[in-house]
This record gives structure tokens, C-alpha cells and sequence, in this order.
């Protein structure tokens, strides 16, 4: 009964959807950086680009449409101390930063090719990091906000 709850509630629908194609882009990642690891560098890069294209298009269809029209106005202005507006208030910039990280990285790449990739490995490192606080913070913002749904 619970699961087909999640069926009901299009809020729930979308957000568990953001989610698993999230922690798709988390295992995505960690093939690609298995793939640098075997100096497969050429696949490490299309595995990232699409990681970063996964991403960006969850953030664009899901993440900022729910963060302006409900997170915003019922959580964040109302109960700006609350703990799922402290929690949406970090997860977003972390999110912007992983996003903006991720682009400049791929599109790089892109534009001058793999043999600019080793300077930047600082710049992946750092990538992975703030990508996965970002997740952290957000499947912490999911429970706040669905856990009661999904428990009934």
C-alpha cells in the first residue's frame, strides 16, 4: 500500500525519480573514475560528460522547479531556521558549485581536449567532493521532506 502512495503524490513521484537518477550519476561517477584509474581516458571522459548531462538535466527539470515553487515559499521564508531550510540552503549552493564544477570540467574537455585533463585532476578531485556533500545533503532534504509519506 505504501508503494503505490508514491504513485499518488506527484511531489513524491518526481523527487524519488530526482533522486534514483542521482544515485545513478553517483555510480556513473564512480566508473569513470575506475575507467581514469585503467588510463581509459577517452571512456572516463564521455562516462562524465554523461554524468554532468544526467545532472543537469534533473536539476533543470526537478531540482529548480521544486526548490522556487514549494521549497522556497512554504519551507524556506516562512521558517527560514527550520532544519529543511537550513538543510535546502546548503544543498543548493553545494549543488550550484558541483553543477558549475562539472560543466566547466566536461566542456573543457571538450574544447581542448584529454591532454589538458591532468592539470585539472585538483579541480576533479574537488568535483567528487562537493558532488557528493551535495548528494549527501539532498537525500537528507528528501527524508526530511517524504519520510513521512514513505513511512505512512
Amino acid at each position: 500500500m505504501r508503494f503505490m502512495s508514491l504513485f499518488i503524490n506527484w511531489y513524491l513521484l518526481f523527487a524519488a525519480l530526482n533522486l534514483t537518477v542521482q544515485i545513478v550519476v553517483l555510480l556513473l561517477l564512480i566508473y569513470g573514475v575506475s575507467l581514469k584509474m585503467k588510463k581509459q581516458f577517452l571512456r572516463h571522459a564521455r562516462v562524465m560528460t554523461t554524468a554532468v548531462a544526467a545532472h543537469l538535466t534533473m536539476v533543470f527539470s526537478f531540482m529548480i522547479p521544486s526548490f522556487v515553487l514549494a521549497l522556497v515559499p512554504v519551507f524556506v521564508i516562512p521558517h527560514v531556521y527550520g532544519l529543511p531550510s537550513i538543510v535546502s540552503l546548503i544543498h543548493t549552493p553545494l549543488g550550484l558549485a558541483a553543477l558549475s564544477l562539472g560543466l566547466w570540467l566536461v566542456l573543457s574537455w571538450r574544447f581542448r581536449g584529454l591532454n589538458t585533463c591532468p592539470s585539472r585532476k585538483k579541480y576533479m578531485v574537488a568535483e567528487l567532493t562537493i558532488w557528493s556533500l551535495s548528494l549527501a545533503y539532498g537525500i537528507i532534504l528528501f527524508s526530511l521532506l517524504y519520510w513521512t509519506a514513505l513511512m505512512g
